[in-house]
């Protein structure tokens, strides 16, 4: 990919707004225009009436522009005017044709044809959404499955464009509303189960604010009935969850924790749970904690064959439904699995990477969140939000500095020195003072509750100062202290440099982010501490907690 830092405050400002608000196939050069200028001066006059129509033609040629842009052919945009019953672009309602613009464009990175990997795109469009660029059999590349790439790789001076032949339409339905689509009508056993658990409320379109996003495992009809479940009440008998449906909404019911099983935390594309392991045919078991507290699915790619759950000695384990993943929708996405996925416990205690950004409030609240296709970095102080919830935020603290923001938000964008190295490309920015601290509560850690387990900790941060170990920080989990460490100037190389994964053989060769280790005899959730020992401004990103 093509990367550029960008920092001009009017680019910033235009681009904010936009993002706010806002083998076969022929391979053209440019003569380094701006995008806009090129698509106008190419014949592309249908997508420039509607750049110029909202007020988007001059942003999209910011000379420190940096856009990923998917055009629709003048046929296209044409058949979509008489499709809708439009004679011109200018009778679309001026908001709508400005999500269209947004839409189709990715600002912030610039892809090429060697970046698209039959999946969903990592970064987001300019109104959040993601995109899949998918290719079949003949090596056509589609987006969204709707749209044929007919040219790639046109280089302006402020974006690479990709030329499509039908107009791509925006998601707008959230996860609950794709259980009403012809197109998957085969899920209404398990849509009674959503609604049943009263989970249905979490993946519904908001009543106001913006939604957080999900990943939701479906299970079909069919394969419901192919293990002897035809209607709910036969399922309730076989997880032992009663038949009194009131209770099904109780958080510790079986049915409710089977429910919650089939969700995580946050949108993954089928490509995210994929963990590569270059000295292995097989990948690394990669495991994330559902909705049911303290209940872990596990995510493996053997000899070629992806499984959900993989049971060693069965041999055996759930597999997505071909044709029916990376289910786009407002909110997140889906994946339908051939196998009722009951909970099973995890293979081996898993490690626990911690985001500490991970919070529904913050992505229901804050309007960038987690997008990384911004122009610039953003940051969003949260003294506000701590104030309008009170006791009930996601994180308590105590400043002592003259700092009007001690705790903030931060979204770096994709290619930017900073925030391309922040999983998902947020942190956690504290300014608190000598002395000041933060606390917040961990998610559900696993523990042997006969033989207690024993975890490394560790922390991925970045520090602003560029002097070395110029700040020093100390971890409290439960107010049991687990080690001192400084914040050294800036990056200590990329992100999984950072905390240290211990070896079988027990090697800490990569401990310089090793905090010390604490253990757990039951398990449960915990209060995390950091106490700022000397002043500093910290970008924390993750807790890491490692199984010894």
């Amino acid at each position: 990919m093509k990367h550029t830092i960008l920092y001009l405050f009017v680019a910033t400002a235009l681009l904010s707004a936009c993002g706010e608000d806002l083998e076969n196939k022929n391979f053209t050069i440019s003569d380094e225009v701006p995008a806009a200028t090129y698509l106008k001066e190419n014949g592309y006059t249908e997508w420039v009436n509607l750049l110029e129509y909202t007020d988007l033609y001059n942003t999209m040629n910011l000379s420190v522009g940096d856009y990923t842009l998917f055009i629709p052919e003048n046929e296209a945009v044409t058949s979509y005017l008489e499709e809708n019953g439009y004679s011109s672009v200018s009778d679309i309602d001026p908001d709508y044709a400005k999500l269209l613009v947004k839409y189709h464009t990715i600002a912030g990175n610039q892809y090429s044809k060697i970046d698209f990997s039959n999946d969903v795109l990592p970064d987001t469009t300019a109104t959040g959404d993601r995109l899949t660029v998918t290719f079949d059999d003949n090596g056509d590349y589609w987006v969204n499955n709707e749209s044929m790439i007919t040219h790639f790789d046109i280089e302006a001076s402020n974006a690479t464009i990709f030329v499509i032949d039908k107009m791509l339409t925006p998601v707008t339905e959230y996860i609950y509303d794709r259980f009403s689509d012809e197109e998957y009508s085969d899920w209404t056993i398990f849509k009674q189960v959503i609604d049943a658990t009263g989970l249905a409320s979490l993946i519904q379109q908001p009543v106001s604010g913006k939604a957080a996003s999900y990943t939701m495992f479906v299970v079909p009809d069919d394969v419901y009935r192919a293990n002897g479940i035809s209607e709910l009440t036969e399922l309730a008998d076989l997880l032992g969850a009663g038949q009194d449906k009131s209770a099904w909404t109780d958080s510790d019911n079986a049915m409710y924790r089977y429910a919650a099983y089939h969700l995580l935390s946050s949108s993954y594309s089928t490509n995210d749970f994929i963990q590569v392991d270059t000295f292995s045919v097989s990948s690394t078991v990669y495991t994330l904690e559902t909705l049911a507290d303290a209940a872990y699915l596990e995510f493996q790619d053997i000899n070629g064959t992806f499984y959900i759950n993989y049971d060693s000695d069965a041999d055996a384990g759930a597999h997505f439904v071909s044709g029916e993943t990376n289910i786009l929708c407002k909110n997140g996405m889906i994946h339908a699995v051939d196998d009722p996925l009951y909970i099973k416990a995890p293979s081996s205690t898993p490690s626990v990477t911690w985001e500490l950004t991970d919070y529904s409030v913050l992505s229901t609240e804050i309007s960038n969140y987690r997008i990384s296709s911004l122009l610039s970095p953003y940051t969003e102080d949260l003294s506000d939000l701590k104030e309008k919830y009170g006791d009930d935020f996601c994180y308590n603290w105590a400043s002592y500095t003259g700092s009007r923001n001690p705790v903030s938000y931060y979204v770096g964008t994709s290619n930017d020195s900073i925030g391309a190295k922040f999983k998902n490309s947020d942190a956690l920015e504290i300014n608190l003072g000598q002395y000041g601290y933060i606390e917040m509560q961990s998610p559900t850690i696993l523990a042997d509750e006969v033989d207690s387990t024993t975890y490394a900790v560790g922390v991925s941060y970045y520090h602003d100062s560029d002097v070395s170990q110029s700040g020093l920080m100390t971890i409290y989990i439960d107010d049991v202290k687990v080690g001192t460490f400084y914040s050294r100037g800036g990056t200590n190389g990329d992100c999984d440099e950072w905390v240290v994964v211990p070896k079988g053989n027990k090697d800490y060769s990569k401990s310089k982010n090793m905090i010390g280790t604490i253990t757990f005899a039951t398990t449960q959730k915990h209060i995390l501490k950091i106490e700022d020992n000397k002043g500093s401004d910290v970008k924390l990103d993750y807790i890491l907690f490692y199984p010894q």
